[in-house]
């Protein structure tokens, strides 16, 4: 259960969520647009406005809910995109997968000022010995890459079956985005990423195989698990 231990980075870090969440839509408007919906424009679907993407169970409910377990970043908006107006399969393909790419920009530009390289944090400095600024980061950017690996995994609603969807056969596509199997598959895969470890295993295993890749040490890549913990659980 959620213990924040300071409310204003904990507030920093929800709002900075919101806004990725936008981010995470507006991209995927952006290259449903380009891909051929024109309507997306007409039906606002190009702004930065949060209330154009709220969702009662994707934007309250459920993150809501999720928030109070302990910060796991699940979907939180939605972007209603006309995919038969779309040119091709490869761009129903693109629309999908621009939500998930823009976090993964957002990881890059939260995690950057962190890297070694550029000598502003001491990874062995303690919670006493980072700034707020420090730890907002290094949340934002576990959230972040955390949100890509965890809306790639290809069950309905999320980016990475929708990714796939194309090139489904249509009865298939139909069966499992129709409740009541739909809500059974995404309610029986949230409670394998919470209650599985393995799972967490195989996710935190990615995290920080791409943060090695990028010239990360295990110091560094300690303190963003730390910063989330911090901004989470107090």
């Amino acid at each position: 259960m959620l213990a924040i231990g300071n409310p204003r980075l904990f507030g920093a870090v929800l709002v900075g969520w919101i806004i990725s969440v936008i981010l995470h839509e507006f991209a995927h408007g952006v290259v449903a647009y380009w891909g051929g919906d024109y309507t997306i424009r007409e039906r606002g679907g190009l702004t930065l406005n949060p209330l154009q993407y709220i969702d009662p169970l994707f934007s309250i409910i459920l993150p809501v809910i999720v928030l109070f377990l302990g910060g796991i970043p699940l979907p939180g908006g939605v972007t209603y995109i006309r995919r038969d107006l779309l040119r091709s399969r490869v761009w129903d393909t693109a629309v999908s997968l621009a939500g998930p790419a823009m976090n993964f920009i957002l990881f890059i530009a939260c995690a950057l000022p962190l890297h070694p390289h550029f000598h502003w944090l001491d990874p062995n400095a303690g919670s006493e010995g980072w700034s707020d600024l420090q730890i907002f980061l290094g949340a934002m950017a576990f959230l972040q890459l955390i949100a890509v690996i965890l809306n790639l995994i290809p069950v309905p609603p999320l980016d990475g079956f929708q990714a796939i969807a194309p090139y489904l056969p249509e009865d298939v596509r139909i069966r499992v985005t129709t409740p009541p199997l739909s809500n059974i598959l995404f309610f029986a895969y949230f409670m394998i990423i919470w209650q599985a470890p393995g799972v967490w295993f195989a996710i935190s295993l990615i995290f920080i195989t791409l943060l090695r890749a990028m010239g990360f040490g295990n110091d560094d890549i300690s303190f963003f698990i730390q910063a989330h913990s911090i901004t989470f659980r107090g």
